[in-house]
């Protein structure tokens, strides 16, 4: 009878995670932008699963409302997270190197 070895399995899950918040204190405001790319790389051994998840590129910002563009302003508050295709991540990875400010208002084509 011949043995049964266990095959692993790896799944890449590619993110692009998205943020805005609007913050008022001590009669000021302010606007907090996040942006993350990442992936996640699932593992499966038989009926166990590993997950672990891999920043590739993150940006937080900080801005004054008044200093705030009016792009900016007019983005919704939001918690945004995407699945997307590796040739999508891998241009907005690059996107990120060049000008990181701009994936704050994108929203990828899925």
């Amino acid at each position: 009878m011949a043995d049964k070895k266990l095959v692993s399995q790896n799944s890449i899950t590619y993110l692009f995670l998205k943020s805005k918040d609007v913050q008022k204190e001590n009669g000021l405001s302010s606007i907090t932008l996040f942006a993350r790319l990442a992936r996640e790389i699932t593992r499966f051994k038989g009926r166990e699963k590993e997950t672990q998840v891999e920043t590739l590129w993150v940006q937080i910002d900080d801005v004054d409302m008044e200093e705030a563009t009016e792009k900016v302003k007019a983005m919704p508050n939001c918690l945004e997270k995407y699945e997307i295709s590796e040739k999508v991540f891998r241009h907005l990875l690059q996107l990120s190197q060049h000008c990181p400010d701009e994936l704050y208002g994108i929203t990828p084509v899925i």
